[in-house]
């Protein structure tokens, strides 16, 4: 339920999605990138005017007008130019890049490092979530199995306290017996109210974690120590932290690529096609004449001052690499000594669980005999109390190992084999 639920493990996924798309946006540099533009224009005055009579030198001014008197209005031509009052320009243009240092190949890997990275990320946070949803799991079994501990050591006082009762009324035994029974149970009670709240909030706390509605009538299996989990002596090896480690040196390598290709030559091949008029009353249909025009280009650039600053961004990232590589070797180191923790831990458990078993059986009898004896009146009640108090100490000993031994076997399972 967690798996499909839990709110960080979803977000987790989500992260893989991003950069999938990330990777897509990348993939876009390989085609032309193509755009349109449209441009009109309506100006109160024409931007260019000029006539005859603007004109400075007198003799080719004179000329002009006896020529247009002779020839304008017979040919319906205007004493003056008049161009650019209104128009309009529409187009397409193309541009593929052919060669841009390498930066748009790298881009894709670096998109792919990065859908790596998330996957591997999302596969961590998976994990770590499945150990929390598993811890509060067996929180929730440690305490609800301490508080029918605590009911049958309850059930015990209240045997012993009928029997104090008894021996009072009869002279055997002192008020004060009774009395301390009394205190002993007052405080089992307090011990039971805080039982109760607990697994109150750890079953919040569960029922949150694997994305489910609050059900206080959820139930959990009692705790066993289940010897018979899969073993191995060698310690994990390609988990995913080591891999994202890796990732991380390799997207070092290729940033350091992204900044060569800064200082390379960037050559693209682009075409244009444009439709546009512009008025001009001395042509028939206007500046442009209503049609369209083409062209095919070739762009080359060459940073030519671009090598001093590139130079510093190269060891820059060459540093970066370093950082990377001690970084994976020292986070490798991490891991195997988590891994080896784990292993240490749940063997320990385990044999701290053998013993409190031995404990709880000693304290048993020692109860056994402790009561038999009060009976007999070898005993005082405080030795009796005191005897009750060590047999649910010596229990709850041993279901908190046993809870131990489970959490850290599933936690060596966890780093040992990928999800």
């Amino acid at each position: 339920m967690a798996a499909w639920h839990n709110k960080v493990i979803r977000q987790a996924h989500l992260e893989v999605d991003k950069a999938q798309q990330t990777k897509n946006q990348a993939l876009s540099y390989y085609f032309p990138q193509i755009s349109g533009y449209a441009m009109g224009y309506h100006a109160l005055q024409p931007i260019l005017e000029i006539g005859i009579d603007d004109i400075g030198n007198a003799d080719a001014r004179n000329l002009l007008n006896f020529l247009y008197s002779k020839l304008g209005p017979t040919l319906g031509i205007d004493n003056h130019l008049s161009m650019f009052q209104y128009g309009y320009q529409v187009g397409v243009s193309a541009l593929q890049p052919i060669y841009m240092g390498g930066k748009i190949v790298t881009g894709n890997q670096l998109a792919q490092v990065g859908i790596q990275a998330a996957q591997l990320q999302s596969k961590v946070t998976t994990r770590d979530v499945l150990q929390e949803v598993e811890e509060s799991y067996w929180l929730v079994a440690g305490l609800t199995s301490k508080q029918a501990t605590l009911q049958s050591s309850l059930a015990l006082l209240d045997t012993l306290q009928n029997i104090v009762q008894t021996a009072v009324k009869a002279g055997l035994a002192l008020e004060k017996d009774l009395l301390q029974v009394e205190l002993k149970r007052s405080e089992m009670n307090r011990t039971h109210i805080q039982l109760t709240n607990g697994i109150l909030l750890a079953k919040r706390a569960l029922c949150l974690s694997i994305g489910m509605d609050y059900a206080d009538s959820i139930q959990v299996e009692q705790p066993t120590l289940l010897t018979d989990l899969p073993m191995q002596d060698t310690l994990a090896h390609n988990s995913p932290e080591e891999q994202l480690l890796a990732l991380q040196v390799k997207a070092a390598q290729l940033q350091r690529r992204m900044a060569l290709a800064d200082a390379l030559p960037h050559i693209a091949l682009g075409a244009s096609y444009g439709y546009g008029n512009y008025q001009a009353n001395f042509l028939e249909n206007g500046f442009g004449s209503d049609t369209g025009n083409g062209s095919l280009f070739v762009s080359v650039s060459v940073p030519l001052t671009a090598w001093w600053e590139t130079s510093h961004k190269l060891r820059k990232q060459a540093l970066a690499i370093e950082q990377a590589q001690l970084q994976q070797a020292h986070t490798d180191e991490l891991l195997q000594m988590r891994t080896t923790q784990a292993l240490n831990g749940m063997n320990e458990a385990l044999l701290m669980a053998d013993e409190y078993e031995k404990a709880v059986e000693i304290a048993q009898r020692n109860h056994q005999l402790t009561l038999a004896s009060y009976q007999a009146g070898s005993s005082t009640i405080a030795e009796l109390l005191e005897a009750q108090t060590t047999l649910l100490k010596a229990q709850n000993d041993l279901t908190d190992a046993i809870i131990s031994y489970r959490v850290q076997a599933r936690k060596y399972l966890y780093y040992q084999y990928n999800p």
